[in-house]
């Protein structure tokens, strides 16, 4: 786990609104698609997974998930644009597999024990090219 802070990140992003779980993947499939039809990945891109919202607290047709790629503030690519809050963060890197997603979900009690987490704000699953061709990706969970 390193310790980074957020500062000034846009995403051009979708959004899809329902109960939690496989059509989040299906809206980063989606939303990839559409990147890969305009030519907007590149080794530089960094796509954003949030859950906007808690599932033990919201409704699960209330729930929301939103992927964006991060764009700089004149980059108009169709889509809208929403900053991501300012902010420290713990960055915990993990295998980009289904299986280590769901250990580090499993594990975060223990992870985030000494860690003053900011529950008003998501956690953010990152995902950039360089990690990926390394079957990596990272959660990215706000402090206070």
């Amino acid at each position: 786990m390193v310790i980074e802070e957020f500062r000034n990140i846009r995403i051009a992003y979708m959004r899809r609104t329902g109960e939690y779980g496989i059509r989040n993947k299906e809206l980063m499939e989606t939303f990839k698609a559409y990147l890969r039809d305009r030519n907007l990945l590149s080794a530089g891109s960094t796509i954003l997974g949030i859950a906007l919202d808690d599932p033990y607290s919201v409704e699960k047709e209330n729930q929301r998930y939103d992927v964006g790629l991060v764009v700089t503030e004149n980059e108009n690519i169709g889509m809208e644009v929403r900053e991501i809050p300012d902010g420290m963060d713990a960055v915990f890197e993990i295998l980009h597999t289904a299986e280590a997603a769901s250990e580090f979900w499993n594990d975060l009690s223990s992870l985030l024990a000494k860690l003053p987490i900011d529950r008003s704000k998501p956690v953010v699953e990152r995902y950039n090219a360089a990690k990926i061709s390394n079957h990596l990706c990272e959660f990215c969970m706000p402090l206070k």
